[in-house]
């Protein structure tokens, strides 16, 4: 157990690149060095907890973590893999509103979005890579971008109902119930508000981590006004420059609302459901799950649900840079070094955008 704690609080401050790059590091200990799961074992896990909701890597390390050592080696691993990046979100949300005063900081931020921007829309790379052949992929990805710019629905709603339509469609199910529950409107306090969004925003949003985002920026931003758009953004900036899951993202954003408090009820909220389903019903129904043809189905239509609100997201963080150069000459450059050297440093690739933005910042208001 104690090895297993070093070995995911390692993997969890020093996991940068994003949820892949985390899940790839684990099977090189795993399946290669350690050698105690196949490739198979491992690469069926892998398959199955990508059609979960939640974020991929914790749920990978609490699967894992259950396998070896039933519940508390789970929970272990989990807690393990997320304490590095949580401390780190804590110290930057309590320094952010003396940060945000210094004059340079705000290029340097403006800097990091626009590079983050770059890491986001590469990081969907895999997402369309393995979906765009199914005929329904594009449309959907291009109807769910029109419906959350419009915000006729919740994206949780858009991503499972994309999905079942999928099924609907291709596997020609003649009848299919959606059954809903809606929470009774009541005064409760912010916190425990708090909590509840982010806990059905990790039960029910598909697509790895970064498919929680859009869905937090229209909770947390546009409907409850907890946090203005460059609060948000910033977080974002900060949750991808940190290593282990990009969803801790959720502690600096709790913090900026309800402080401590806040942001343990973000982080618990946002990961308590998928490690219930890691440690509970999810280990016994791997094979059962493999089998069933309609899982391929079902993401297809969440990812393309997923791919579209991130796309939108993306849109919105930036819109009111498009009339800058500096926007541009950052964007483009960070996506074409991560497409052309996809193994380059993130944190570095963001770290050169914001000083760059920085030093153009200065030479303009030197002129």
């Amino acid at each position: 157990m104690k090895q297993l704690f070093k070995y995911f609080l390692n993997l969890g401050a020093t996991g940068f690149g994003g949820p892949l790059m985390l899940i790839q590091q684990m099977r090189i200990h795993y399946v290669t060095d350690s050698k105690q799961m196949t490739a198979e074992e491992f690469d069926q896990a892998f398959t199955l907890i990508k059609a979960m909701p939640g974020p991929i890597a914790f749920q990978m390390a609490v699967f894992l973590g259950n396998k070896f050592h039933k519940f508390f080696g789970a929970l272990v691993a989990g807690l393990a893999l997320l304490l590095p990046s949580f401390l780190m979100m804590l110290i930057l949300g309590y320094f952010y509103s003396a940060l945000v005063n210094i004059s340079i900081i705000n290029p340097i931020l403006e800097g990091f979005l626009f590079s983050v921007s770059a890491v986001i829309l590469i990081s969907l790379k895999s997402l369309i890579i393995n979906n765009y052949k199914a005929i329904l992929f594009i449309p959907l990805v291009l109807l769910n971008m029109f419906l959350c710019w419009k915000r006729v629905l919740p994206e949780p709603i858009l991503i499972i109902g994309f999905g079942l339509l999928t099924v609907l469609v291709n596997q020609k199910v003649k009848r299919l119930r959606l059954i809903s529950a809606a929470f009774l409107l009541v005064n409760w306090p912010t916190v425990y508000e708090l909590f509840k969004i982010c806990l059905v925003s990790g039960a029910v949003v598909f697509g790895t981590g970064l498919a929680l985002i859009p869905v937090l920026k229209t909770n947390l931003v546009d409907i409850h006004n907890w946090l203005s758009l460059k609060e948000f953004t910033d977080g974002v900036i900060f949750g991808q420059m940190s290593p282990g899951p990009v969803t801790i993202t959720g502690a600096f954003l709790g913090y900026r609302i309800a402080g401590l408090i806040g942001s343990i009820a973000a982080v618990c909220g946002i990961f308590m459901m998928p490690f219930l389903h890691m440690v509970t019903w999810f280990p016994y129904a791997v094979k059962w799950l493999s089998r069933q043809k309609w899982i391929n189905d079902f993401l297809v239509g969440a990812t393309a649900a997923v791919v579209g609100s991130i796309l939108v997201t993306i849109i919105l963080m930036n819109l009111e840079s498009y009339n800058k150069i500096i926007f541009w000459v950052l964007f483009l450059a960070s996506f074409i070094v991560l497409i052309l050297r996809p193994k380059t440093s993130i944190v570095l690739v963001i770290f050169f955008s914001g000083l760059i933005s920085l030093l153009s910042f200065t030479a303009l208001n030197a002129i």
